[in-house]
């Protein structure tokens, strides 16, 4: 009889186990979300459909929320686990008390081109002349803002700035002319040109640091599923290097995203990623201590905080120093 209790009491121990510790092969259930049909989240979309979620031991449900903003909220709110959630956004939640960080970058500059009316020749021509941006505190927002204030013009009281809505919006506003320029990625930069609008800059050259697209996440997720966030990094790394080798795989991926058949927009669009996506997804500094100075133009708090409250490399810097992306490349990336 004790040895039936004890062989059965340690069945129920090892299934309860087996409940809070998966086992390797069992895949651990994470949600994901990206905010904009754009090749700069398109190492989500490679992450899930290439299958590296999977071979990271992950069950991901890949979500769809249309700006940074709202995506915060969700994170706060648990729905959420790891998003592309910029670093405006990661600053502002961070100055109100709230748990949200940077543990990888996608992208550490500025990756629009400003989209304008053929008429509109320079940055200072938009002097009384509206532009449009996805929403208000958006990357596009925060993008749009610096360089007007590069060149010397006072968002707003000099240029009036309107929250169109997404991508596509930006683009039919401004072949209406309700709007003369607008940040846009590709694909939808290329439905710009082709309806005849013009690159009047390019943010990347303008010396505008800004995490652009994060890998974004909460402290609290990070301490207590330590190795699930890894495994998104790991998983982020084969993408993006999936991206680079598999090209026509990555072209297959991105049309079912974006809804691209063009031939040319999805050559364009591909190389948009190539060029601004990071290999190893290390966030740089300077890219928050800038958000940090543009906030603090309205908000006094950002000026008391450092740049590294908001973000931290723990994880991708354990990646660099195990040779993960060295032994994915095949050299240091």
């Amino acid at each position: 009889m004790i040895g039936h209790r004890f062989f059965q009491g340690l069945a129920l121990l090892t299934f309860a186990a087996a409940l809070m510790f998966p086992s390797p092969g069992r895949a651990q259930k994470v949600v994901v979300g990206w905010s904009a049909v754009s090749a700069l989240n398109s190492p989500y979309w490679v992450m899930k459909e290439a299958g590296f979620f999977k071979q990271e031991g992950l069950d991901a449900d890949l979500i769809f929320i249309a700006t940074s903003t709202t995506m915060a909220q969700s994170m706060l709110a648990g729905e959420v686990a790891v998003s592309s959630a910029n670093s405006q956004v990661v600053a502002d939640i961070g100055l109100q008390g709230g748990d949200l960080v940077a543990m990888g970058s996608v992208i550490n500059v500025v990756a629009f081109y400003v989209m304008s009316a053929p008429e509109v020749k320079s940055v200072r021509d938009l002097k009384g002349r509206a532009v449009g941006v996805t929403r208000f505190g958006a990357s596009t927002d925060f993008g749009m803002r610096m360089l007007l204030a590069k060149y010397g013009l006072e968002p707003v009281r000099d240029v009036p700035i309107m929250q169109i809505g997404g991508m596509p919006e930006l683009a039919a506003a401004l072949s209406k002319r309700s709007i003369y320029a607008a940040p846009m990625s590709f694909p939808m930069g290329y439905v710009a040109q082709q309806a005849g609008m013009k690159i009047l800059a390019s943010l990347a050259t303008e010396d505008i640091p800004f995490m652009h697209v994060g890998i974004t996440t909460t402290r609290k997720f990070m301490r207590e599923r330590r190795a699930q966030a890894k495994a998104v990094l790991r998983a982020y790394g084969r993408a993006v290097h999936f991206m680079h080798t598999q090209k026509e795989d990555y072209k297959k991926i991105m049309a079912r995203y974006s809804k691209i058949q063009d031939p040319g927009m999805l050559e364009g669009s591909v190389q948009y990623a190539h060029d601004f996506v990071e290999k190893v997804p290390l966030v740089k500094s300077r890219a928050f201590q800038v958000t940090l100075e543009e906030i603090a133009k309205k908000n006094p708090k950002a000026k008391q905080v450092k740049a590294e409250q908001f973000y931290d490399n723990g994880l991708v810097q354990e990646l660099v120093d195990e040779g993960f992306f060295t032994a994915l490349w095949g050299k240091k990336p």
